[in-house]
């Protein structure tokens, strides 16, 4: 358990206020969220715990498929559909927990995760709390399964480490509601459909780029995935490309030039100028030019931040992005190899964003 060095100010807790609350954006997925359901309710025990679920415009409604199953109460908002984005800060509009944990309907919680981490946050002041994580078959059995894909977190207090490098599974780290509300009534990048398939990166980049977090780590598993045969957005790596550009783009263009930001933007070339480089050497030119476009915003970063030795021998020959594209062209397959959706759909989704 290590925090981080800067705490937070002290917020007045209303009394007999939840300990957290937990948000569930649900889009069509009313055959999968018992599980989710119910993994809430196993880590509640002792705890006063706030289930928010927003129905995201779900057809059919996503109270009738509720209608069957004994559950804890909850509130449950239906809206007309506008993305994981808007509906989790619908979702956040309604909390009045100490803390708050954003979920999706196939994630998981191990029944230590609420009660571990809200208790360290307590012990430290910490505005976050994160654990490692694995995950479990969705079904019947995820109680008793064990755990598979285990990714253990390294333990950092470093707020631009851990918001813009780091950045753990939507469903690991849990915010102090105080602290995620202020960033939300002063973010200068406001909320756009854009980002609506990387929701989270949102959130950490308003993080990344206020004053530090107070950053607290739980070791062990307690973050957990809910493995199933069902398409998962981040089956289509092209969107998330997109929205992650989106959001890289945006900050890029409206973040303040001075002092104190500084560090924040040289981070956020790195975070572009990596992107880019891990794209398929064929990519369509629609989407680089993109990416470059934004690159060209930023400072450079410090060279080895952006690869490994060979790239640094190649970059200092012939420059940073002459460099990566030769090397891609030998360590990235073909887009052909590895495209999931129709022809020029990849194109077409980066060329509706605003230009950098």
């Amino acid at each position: 358990m290590s925090p981080a060095a800067a705490p937070s100010p002290a917020v007045a807790i209303k009394p007999n206020a939840p300990d957290i609350s937990i948000i569930v954006p649900v889009y069509n997925r009313g055959d999968r969220i018992r599980w989710t359901l119910e993994s809430i309710r196993r880590a509640s025990s002792g705890l006063r715990v706030e289930t928010i679920v927003i129905d995201d415009g779900s057809t059919p409604p996503l109270q009738t498929a509720l209608a069957g199953l004994s559950l804890d109460p909850l509130i449950l908002h239906r809206q007309e559909n506008q993305g994981l984005l808007f509906a989790r800060l619908a979702g956040f509009a309604r909390a009045t927990g100490e803390y708050t944990l954003f979920l999706d309907s196939d994630d998981l919680l191990h029944p230590e995760k609420l009660s571990r981490q809200i208790a360290a946050m307590r012990a430290t002041d910490a505005d976050v709390s994160y654990s490692d994580e694995a995950a479990v078959p969705l079904d019947d059995t995820w109680s008793t399964a064990p755990a598979t894909q285990l990714s253990l977190k390294p333990c950092t207090s470093d707020t631009l480490e851990f918001f813009m490098r780091l950045q753990p599974a939507p469903h690991n780290p849990i915010f102090r509601t105080a602290y995620l509300r202020l960033l939300l009534q002063n973010t200068w990048v406001p909320p756009s459909p854009h980002f609506n398939a990387v929701a989270e990166i949102w959130f950490y980049y308003l993080c990344a780029a206020a004053r530090p977090a107070r950053i607290v780590k739980c070791d062990g598993p307690l973050t957990l995935q809910g493995l199933h045969p069902g398409i998962r957005l981040s089956s289509h790596w092209e969107k998330l490309a997109v929205g992650s550009l989106a959001v890289l783009q945006a900050f890029a263009r409206l973040c303040p030039v001075t002092k104190d930001t500084e560090l924040f933007r040289s981070v956020l070339a790195e975070r572009l100028f990596l992107a880019w480089r891990a794209l398929p050497y064929d990519t369509p030119a629609a989407v680089q030019n993109r990416f470059l476009a934004a690159l060209d915003t930023l400072p450079a970063p410090p060279l080895n931040r952006c690869g490994g030795t060979a790239f640094g021998w190649l970059a200092r020959l012939s420059g940073r992005r002459l460099a990566a594209l030769c090397l891609r062209r030998f360590q990235r397959p073909s887009y052909q190899q590895i495209q999931t959706l129709p022809p020029g759909e990849f194109a077409r989704l980066a060329n509706l964003l605003p230009p950098s």
